[in-house]
C-alpha cells in the first residue's frame, strides 16, 4: 500500500497528515476505531518478553481505510508487526458538515509479547 512507512525509518517527520486531511485528536481517532487486526509477533517476541508502547502517525481515507502508517516511536523489534497490523484496521468514516472526509493523527498501541502472541490495547497517544 502506498504511503505505509517502513520499519527502518529513523526520526523522520511523519508525513501522513497532508493538506486537505482533517487532523483529529488522538482520543478522537481512538474512538473511531471500528475493527482491529491482531498483531502477529515477530520472531522471539515471546522469549524476549517485549512490552511497551508504539506511537504511530496514521491517515484514514473517506471510507475508513488506513492509507498511511508511519512510526513516531516504539520498540524496533515489533514496529514492523504493528505497522502491518494497523494498516489493516478499519475506522468509522469521519463526516464533517454532512460530507465524508479523510482524517489523520496519532494512535498509540501498548503491547506485551508472551506465549507466542502479542496482547495489545489502543491507548491515548500523547498530543503534539
Amino acid at each position: 500500500t502506498a504511503g505505509i512507512g517502513a520499519a527502518g525509518q529513523q526520526k523522520q517527520v511523519p508525513t501522513c497528515c497532508t493538506s486537505g486531511t482533517e487532523k483529529l485528536s488522538p482520543g478522537r481517532i481512538k474512538s473511531m476505531l471500528q475493527e482491529s487486526a491482531p498483531i502477529q509477533p515477530p520472531c522471539c517476541a515471546d522469549q524476549l518478553r517485549l512490552s511497551g508502547t508504539v506511537v504511530l502517525a496514521i491517515s484514514i481515507d473517506t471510507n475508513g481505510r488506513v492509507i498511511c502508517v508511519q512510526r513516531i516511536s516504539g520498540h524496533p523489534l515489533i514496529i514492523s508487526s504493528v505497522i502491518a497490523s494497523v494498516s489493516q484496521w478499519k475506522f468509522r468514516p469521519y463526516v464533517l458538515r454532512g460530507r465524508p472526509k479523510s482524517f489523520c493523527g496519532k494512535i498509540a498501541i501498548r503491547f506485551q509479547g508472551n506465549e507466542g502472541l502479542v496482547k495489545y490495547q489502543v491507548v491515548e497517544a500523547p498530543s503534539d
